[in-house]
C-alpha cells in the first residue's frame, strides 16, 4: 500500500485502514463467545451448564492427535544452491533452536492455541523480541484484517491487533517518548471488564419494564458456577497495533494507537521484528478458501451437544417419573394434595369411606433401549472430527492381531493426519522465525562439525525450519519408529542415527556412551578366539 508522507492525510489513512480491518469484530466476538460456552459448559451463555459436556473432552482428544508437545522437535533444510559448507553449522544451530523452542514455553503456548483455535475457528501466535523470544497466543477477536475474503496473513495488506494496558505502564513504556505527557493526558482509560454488578439475565428483566411484555426464561442461579470471566479493576487502556505492508520501504509500517484515535508511535517493522516478516502467525485447523477465519470444530459440533442436551433431559425427566411416577386418586374427595403427600411418605396411611376408591400409579414404561440414542450421537462426535473407534482405544469387531488392529489405526487415522499436516504448516512457520530472530538478536557463539566457531549471523539465509519426521503428531510416531529400525537392519544408518530418530530419555547421555565404548573397543566389537581342543587319540592316529 501506499502511504501518504502528509502528516494529515498520513493520520487519517491509518485510522481509515484501522477501521476497515476491524469491520467485523463485534459480529465475532458474539459468535466466540457462544462457541467458548460450548466448549466450557455445553451450553450456551446463558443456559444453564449440560449434565455431560461432550464437545470438551472430544476436542482435547482432538487436540491430542494433532499435536504434541513433548515429542516435536525441528531440523533445518537448506536451499538447493547452498554452500555444501553451511551444512557443517546445521547440528548445533538446531540444538540451539529446539533448546530455545522448550525454554521460551514455546510448545505449551502452541498446544494451547490449537487447542483455542479448535474451538474459535483461528488463533494467533505472536512473536515479541525483549530478551529474548516471547510467544503469545491472540484470540481471533483480538485481530482484524483488511480482506476477510483473502487466506494467509502474508497476502494481508493490514493486519490489526487490539490489546488493553494500564495507563501505569502505558507511562513506563514511553519513558523515550518525546511526547510522553501529552499522550498520556489524551488517551481515554475504562474498566475492560463489564462493571456492572447485576447478573445479565436478571438486568434484561429490569431493563424489559420499559416494555409491558416481558418475555423470556431465567436461570435464577446466576452466581452457581465460575463462568471463567475474568474481572480486571484497574482502569485500562484500548490500544490497537496496525501493521501495514509500505509498497515503498518493501517493509510493514507498525503504528500504534491509544483510543481515542491518539497515534502514538509510527515506525518501520524492522525496528520492531523483522524486515519484511509480520510478526503474527495464523494457527488454523479447518481453512476455508474464501474465508480467512476459516471454520469452527466447536460448530460443527453444536447440534450434536445441543440434541445430546435434549435428549439427557428426557431421560432424566423419564427416570423420575419412573422413580416418583404420577398417581391418579379416584374416587377420593378432600384436599388431593395432602392425600397424595401422605401416599408419598414412609408410613404413610390413606383411608375413605368412598365406595369404588382407588389410587392408580401411572409410572412410564422404561425402553430397553433408553440410552442407545446417545451412544449414537457420540458416534457422530467421532464421525465428524475423523476419529475412528481404534484411534481411541476402543475395540473392533473382527480384529484378530495385533498387526490387523495397527493396520485399521494406520488407515482410519487418514483424516486426522491430514489435520496435523495443515497445524504443521503453521508450527512450521513459528520455527523458521524463531531461526531468524536467532539470528538477527543472540549473539550466542556455536561450533560446527569441524571446530570452526560462529554466531547464528554468519549462518545462511537460504533456509527453512522443518518438523523432523512429523514427529509434532503422535499418529506417525510408531511409523517412525519402524522406519527407524528397517534402516538400520538394512546398515543405511548407524547407531547415533538410530538414537536421534527414536528420542529416548536421556538421549545425550546415550550418545555419550556410545561413542566411548566406541572409542575404547576400536569401533568395533573383539573377536573372540576359538577355545583350544585337545585331539583325541583317533585323530592323533590318522594324523
Amino acid at each position: 500500500m501506499r502511504i501518504p508522507s502528509n502528516n494529515a492525510d498520513r493520520e487519517e489513512f491509518y485510522l481509515s485502514t484501522m477501521q476497515k480491518c476491524l469491520v467485523s469484530k463485534e459480529e465475532r466476538r458474539a459468535d466466540y463467545t457462544t462457541l467458548r460456552a460450548y466448549y466450557l459448559f455445553g451450553a450456551g451463555p446463558e443456559d444453564p451448564p449440560a449434565y455431560f459436556n461432550k464437545i470438551n473432552p472430544h476436542l482435547d482428544q482432538l487436540t491430542s492427535f494433532l499435536y504434541s508437545a513433548e515429542t516435536t522437535r525441528f531440523s533445518i533444510a537448506l536451499g538447493a544452491s547452498v554452500n555444501p559448507m553451511e551444512h557443517r553449522k546445521s547440528p548445533s544451530l538446531t540444538t540451539a533452536l529446539n533448546d530455545e523452542w522448550l525454554n521460551s514455553n514455546a510448545d505449551q503456548v502452541f498446544s494451547t492455541a490449537l487447542n483455542w483455535a479448535l474451538v474459535y475457528n483461528s488463533t494467533f501466535i505472536k512473536l515479541v523480541v525483549n530478551n529474548g523470544i516471547h510467544p503469545y497466543m491472540i484470540e481471533p477477536s483480538a485481530i482484524g484484517v483488511l480482506r476477510e475474503d483473502t487466506p494467509y496473513t502474508d497476502r494481508q495488506e493490514a493486519i490489526v491487533q487490539t490489546y488493553y494496558i494500564t495507563k501505569s505502564d502505558l507511562y513506563a513504556r514511553l519513558y523515550s517518548h518525546p511526547k510522553r505527557e501529552e499522550i498520556v493526558s489524551r488517551v481515554s482509560s475504562g474498566y475492560q471488564i463489564n462493571e456492572s454488578d447485576i447478573p445479565e439475565a436478571v438486568n434484561r428483566i429490569v431493563m424489559s419494564q420499559t416494555d409491558p411484555t416481558i418475555y423470556g426464561n431465567v436461570n435464577m442461579d446466576l452466581y452457581g458456577m465460575n463462568r471463567y470471566k475474568p474481572r480486571v479493576a484497574e482502569e485500562t487502556i484500548e490500544m490497537h497495533e496496525l501493521w501495514v505492508w509500505n509498497d515503498e520501504t518493501m517493509d510493514y509500517q507498525v503504528v500504534t494507537v491509544g483510543v481515542p484515535d491518539v497515534i502514538i508511535y509510527d515506525r518501520p517493522g524492522a525496528s520492531m521484528f523483522l524486515k519484511g516478516e509480520c510478526p503474527f502467525v495464523q494457527v488454523c485447523p479447518n481453512p476455508l478458501y474464501d474465508y480467512y477465519w476459516g471454520a469452527s470444530e466447536c460448530q460443527k459440533l453444536l447440534l450434536l451437544q445441543q440434541l445430546r442436551n435434549t435428549r439427557m433431559t428426557e431421560i432424566l425427566d423419564l427416570l423420575s417419573k419412573q422413580v416418583s411416577p404420577p398417581t391418579a386418586l379416584v374416587g377420593f374427595t378432600g384436599i388431593l394434595d395432602e392425600k397424595n403427600f401422605a401416599l408419598n411418605r414412609a408410613g404413610g396411611l390413606l383411608a375413605t369411606d368412598m365406595p369404588n376408591a382407588k389410587v392408580e400409579r401411572l409410572g412410564p414404561t422404561m425402553p430397553s433401549d433408553l440410552f442407545e440414542v446417545l451412544h449414537e450421537i457420540d458416534s457422530m462426535f467421532s464421525e465428524v472430527s475423523g476419529i475412528s473407534n481404534v484411534l481411541e482405544g476402543k475395540g473392533e469387531s473382527g480384529v484378530r492381531s495385533a498387526g490387523h488392529a495397527s493396520q485399521l489405526a494406520r488407515l482410519g487415522s487418514s483424516r486426522a493426519k491430514k489435520r496435523a499436516l495443515i497445524v504443521e504448516d503453521s508450527l512450521e512457520k513459528v520455527a523458521t522465525l524463531y531461526l531468524k530472530l536467532m539470528q538477527q538478536y543472540d549473539p550466542t557463539h556455536f561450533t560446527d562439525t569441524e571446530g570452526q566457531p560462529f554466531i547464528a549471523e554468519q549462518f545462511t539465509k537460504d533456509f527453512v525450519v522443518k518438523v523432523d519426521a512429523h514427529s509434532n503428531s503422535p499418529i506417525f510416531t510408531e511409523d517412525l519408529k519402524s522406519l527407524a529400525f528397517n534402516l538400520f537392519k538394512a546398515q543405511a544408518i548407524d547407531k547415533e542415527s538410530l538414537i536421534d530418530l527414536l528420542e529416548p530419555p536421556m538421549k545425550q547421555l546415550l550418545k555419550d556412551k556410545l561413542k566411548k565404548r566406541e572409542k575404547e573397543g576400536g569401533g568395533e566389537q573383539p573377536k573372540q578366539k576359538a577355545p583350544d581342543v585337545k585331539p583325541s587319540k583317533k585323530e592323533q592316529a590318522v594324523g
